[in-house]
Formats: structure tokens, C-alpha cells, sequence
């Protein structure tokens, strides 16, 4: 048996979650047992992000995040040397608590049983639970095909591929922002599926190549280059994330002609970049249940944070 306190947003205890099992924490908000995983169920407490805004002498400060719309890296004083869950969003965008799933978690659902059926995945959903019915948070009791190895750890360029390539075919999408290569296993699964969605549309298509190359790139740039040498890709400067996301798209038959239309290479990335990487979803939309056309609150959120994307990359790419 296993006892998770809930901490209020002043760190004092005011409820628990018992598990009929021992438990143990791997990484994220994912913890495991003999029998399988559970998401959500609570996290040894290091850190959070706030907006700058509502940075105060309860937090101390980390440093500034370089997602503008995350804001600071912090560590709040009542929270330290704490685990479990902390009535505290864990980042401003989204609605989860740290610790915790928030109500666009339970996309993996949809996505993973609904009408299209991601099937390029490494999770299995076994029953989900209501931690908070008001504030719509629960845990997940899940089993991972891979064992939570992900591919920055053990890469695999060939199983990389295979994955970019159902995607565009099957028009399955990641957030064009996010850090895609973080739910990637060396199997070329995708081991969380809350994000992605469907969509045939060019922009999100573009976004998706883009989330995986750039993430990647970024983390591990060693990495990067050998997944490019395995697929025929250059890596000279930035631009090439954009022009191998072209080619990876044309070479499974996609119209690319709209991001080609256009003799100088630079004017095709700011092309592509402008209208549009950019114009795709972003991050700040997740929560949006893109399969349903549902909206929500993140619905604002998202729009907010592209028109912010579209002012700073007008002013980078006069």
C-alpha cells in the first residue's frame, strides 16, 4: 500500500491517494509498480514554471525559461522536500497540476481508441482515475510497450524514420513547438499521446517533421547528424530543419509545391516559416480536442501565443 498526499498551493496536506501497491518514481509524473506504470500520481518536487508576473519571495528563482510563454523556471519554497501531488499548475499553459493530469490528458484516450487510432504508440491506457472532479485532475494506470527507453538515450535513426513517415501518411501531428523527440522511444513509438492530433492539413504536416528535427537537433545535435547521414539529409545551419522537413514530406508524396513556388531558398524558408510552421498549433492549444473540434480554455491560449510567434518572426525575417 501506498499513501500520495495532495498539497495545497501552501504546501499543507489536505488529501491522499492510496495505491494497493508499492510504487516507485521513474521520471515525468510517471511512476511504476511490479504490475505496470502510473502517470500522474504524484513527483519528488524540484520545480514549476510561473509567468514573471506572479514571481514572489514564496518561490526561489532557477532561471528564465526559453519558451517565452512559459515564463521562469522556479522552486517554491513549501514545496521542497516534498513528493506527491501540488495543487500548482506545473506550467501556466496547461492545466495540470504538478504532479498530476489535467483534463487534456485524457486525449490519449481519443486518440489512442477513437475514430483514427494513433497506432505508432508505446502506451497502453488500463483504467483512469478522478483525483479532483472540480479541478479535473486524475492519474492513469498505464502500461509502456518500450519500458520508458527513449530514443535520445537509445537511438535508433531507422525506427526514427519509420515513425515520420506513418505520421505524414496516416496525418497524425505534433505541436510544431514541442519538444516531440522527449515521447519518442529507440523503437520510434510515441509513448505520450495526449499532444498529437489529426489533421490533413500542409502546416501541421510541415509542424510535425519540424517538432521531431528541431527537438532533436537541439537536445542532441551528435544525434541530430547521424539521424541525417541515415536519411540522406544536410545539416549546415538552422534553415535545413525546414528544408529536410520539405524533402521528408515530398519523399511520401506530399504537395509540397506551396512551400516550393518560390526560386531562392531563402525566401522558401521564410515561406514556410511564416505561413506556415507558425500559423500550425502550437503548444498553448494542447488541451484542444483537435479530432472533435472541441475547444476550451486553451482554445484563447494557443491564439495568444501564435500571434506573439507571428510578431517575433516578422521581426527576425524582414
Amino acid at each position: 500500500m501506498t499513501e500520495i498526499p495532495i498539497y495545497d498551493s501552501e504546501g499543507t496536506k489536505v488529501d491522499s491517494i492510496l495505491i494497493n501497491e508499492s510504487i516507485e518514481y521513474v521520471n515525468g509524473r510517471v511512476c511504476k509498480s511490479d504490475t505496470c506504470y502510473y502517470k500522474g500520481i504524484g513527483i519528488p518536487y524540484t520545480s514549476h514554471n510561473i509567468i514573471n508576473e506572479n514571481l514572489n519571495g514564496d518561490y526561489d528563482f532557477i532561471e528564465k525559461s526559453t519558451v517565452f510563454y512559459v515564463g521562469n523556471v522556479v522552486s517554491k519554497k513549501c514545496f521542497q522536500n516534498k513528493t506527491g501531488i501540488f495543487q500548482e499548475r506545473f506550467q501556466p499553459q496547461f492545466t495540470d497540476w504538478i504532479g498530476s493530469c489535467g483534463f487534456k490528458e485524457l486525449n490519449i484516450l481519443e486518440n489512442l481508441y477513437d475514430e483514427h487510432k494513433f497506432e505508432r504508440n508505446s502506451i497502453e491506457v488500463l483504467s483512469y482515475e478522478t483525483i479532483n472532479e472540480k479541478a479535473q485532475q486524475y492519474y492513469l494506470k498505464v502500461q509502456y510497450s518500450c519500458g520508458r527507453k527513449t530514443y535520445t538515450n537509445y537511438p535508433n535513426p531507422p525506427k526514427l524514420r519509420e515513425l515520420l513517415d506513418y505520421m505524414i501518411l496516416a496525418n497524425w501531428n505534433f505541436p510544431w513547438d514541442k519538444d516531440a523527440i522527449a515521447d519518442i522511444s529507440t523503437t520510434g513509438l510515441v509513448t505520450d499521446v495526449a499532444d498529437i492530433f489529426y489533421s490533413t492539413e500542409l502546416m501541421h504536416k510541415v509542424g510535425t517533421v519540424y517538432s521531431v528535427l528541431y527537438s532533436l537537433g537541439t537536445k542532441n545535435i551528435k544525434l541530430y547528424n547521424e539521424f541525417c547521414n541515415s536519411t540522406g539529409l544536410r545539416n549546415v545551419n538552422d534553415m535545413d530543419y525546414i528544408f529536410n522537413t520539405i524533402f521528408l514530406l515530398s519523399e511520401n508524396g506530399v504537395n509540397t509545391s506551396p512551400l516550393m513556388d518560390i526560386e531562392n531558398p531563402s525566401e522558401i524558408y521564410k515561406n514556410a516559416v511564416k505561413n506556415y510552421l507558425i500559423q500550425g498549433k502550437n503548444c498553448g492549444f494542447c488541451g484542444v480536442g483537435s479530432c472533435l473540434k472541441r475547444k476550451d480554455s486553451n482554445q484563447s491560449y494557443g491564439e495568444m501565443i501564435k500571434q506573439e510567434y507571428i510578431q517575433r518572426v516578422n521581426e527576425m525575417l524582414k
